[in-house]
C-alpha cells in the first residue's frame, strides 16, 4: 500500500488548484488589478474533518470556472493557503496541523452571485475566488498574516542544455468565417504514486502550471525564466521519501526535471515576499 504523506497531499492539492479555475484557466496568472476590489463572500460554507486516510484516499479540488461554488477533498489546510495567497510566496509560521490535518469543504454562494461572475473577465473571476478564500479562512479560522520580505531560496525555471523535451501542443486554427479563434483547451494534470515515486502525466499546460506544482514540490518559489509561451503535454516521474530505498526508485525531482523536461531548475537566494502566519486556530464545525 502507498503511504500517505502530507507533502505529496499538498502536491496533489497544489496540482489540482492550478487546473480548477482559480489559477489555470485562460492559461495566466492572477493579476492585481489596480482600483478593481474584489467583494465575493460564500453564503454557506462547511469545513469538516476528513476520515482518515485509507488505500482510497484521494485528494480533489473543483471550482468551475464563472462559478462561485468551491470544493475540495482531502485538504490541508497550508494548501487552502497557498490557492489562497498563491505558491510564490513561502508560507511561514504555520502550525504542523495545518500540513497534517484533512478537511472536506464545501463553499458556495446564490444563482444571482454566480450570473454576476459570468459577466467578468477571467482575471476578475479568479480575483473574486481569491478574495471568498480569504474571507472564509478570516471568519473560520482567525487567519491573521503579513507580507514580510525574507532573504529565501528560490529556483529559477530555465531551458536546460540541449532544449525542450516536452511535446508542444500545436495551435488551433483559426476559423475559416474570420471569428475569434476559440479559447484553449483547459491544463490537466494527473498525479499517480507507486512504489518508485510520484509520476505526473500533464497535457496543455502551459509553464505557468508547471512552475506552480514544481514550486509545492520543492517547497519554495519557482519563477519561470525559460521565455516559452506555449502549452505542452509531458510525463514526468521522479522520487520521494517513501521511494528512497526502492532500488529502482526515480530520479530525484531536480535530474528528472532535467532529463525528462529539458528544463532545469536554478537553485538561487534573492529577498522575496513571505506569506507569516500571524494567528489561525482549528476550523469548527460550522
Amino acid at each position: 500500500m502507498l503511504r500517505i504523506v502530507p507533502q505529496q497531499i499538498i502536491l496533489l492539492a497544489a496540482v489540482l488548484a492550478l487546473v480548477s479555475g482559480l489559477s489555470a484557466r485562460a492559461q495566466a496568472p492572477i493579476v492585481d488589478e489596480p482600483g478593481y476590489t474584489p467583494k465575493l463572500t460564500f453564503d454557506v460554507a462547511t469545513i469538516r474533518l476528513a476520515p482518515p486516510p485509507d488505500a482510497n484516499f484521494h485528494v480533489s479540488v473543483s471550482s468551475p470556472p464563472h462559478s462561485s461554488r468551491f470544493e475540495a477533498t482531502n485538504l490541508p489546510i497550508k494548501a487552502l493557503l497557498q490557492i489562497a495567497y498563491g505558491f510564490d510566496a513561502p508560507v511561514v509560521g504555520a502550525p504542523d496541523w495545518a500540513t497534517n490535518t484533512f478537511y472536506d469543504i464545501q463553499a458556495r454562494s446564490d444563482e444571482a452571485t454566480d450570473a454576476w461572475l459570468a459577466k467578468l473577465t477571467d482575471n476578475e473571476v479568479r480575483l473574486e475566488k481569491r478574495n471568498a478564500i480569504r474571507v472564509l479562512l478570516t471568519e473560520r479560522l482567525g487567519l491573521k498574516t503579513h507580507l514580510e520580505t525574507r532573504n529565501s531560496a528560490i529556483y529559477n525555471l530555465v531551458v536546460a542544455k540541449g532544449g525542450v523535451k516536452m511535446q508542444a501542443v500545436p495551435a488551433p486554427p483559426p476559423p475559416a468565417n474570420g471569428e475569434a479563434p476559440p479559447p484553449p483547451p483547459p491544463a490537466n494534470v494527473q498525479a499517480h504514486g507507486s512504489q518508485h515515486g510520484l509520476e505526473f502525466v500533464g497535457s496543455n499546460s502551459p509553464v505557468r502550471a508547471i512552475t506552480g506544482a514544481l514550486s509545492s514540490m520543492v517547497e519554495a518559489p519557482v519563477v519561470d525564466k525559460t521565455g516559452l509561451t506555449g502549452t505542452y503535454n509531458y510525463t514526468l516521474q521522479f522520487g520521494r521519501e517513501w521511494s528512497a530505498h526502492d532500488p529502482d526508485s526515480w530520479p530525484s525531482i531536480f535530474t528528472a526535471v532535467q532529463e525528462q523536461l529539458g528544463l532545469k531548475l536554478e537553485g538561487v537566494h534573492e529577498p522575496v515576499p513571505n506569506l507569516v502566519i500571524d494567528h489561525i486556530t482549528k476550523p469548527t464545525e460550522n
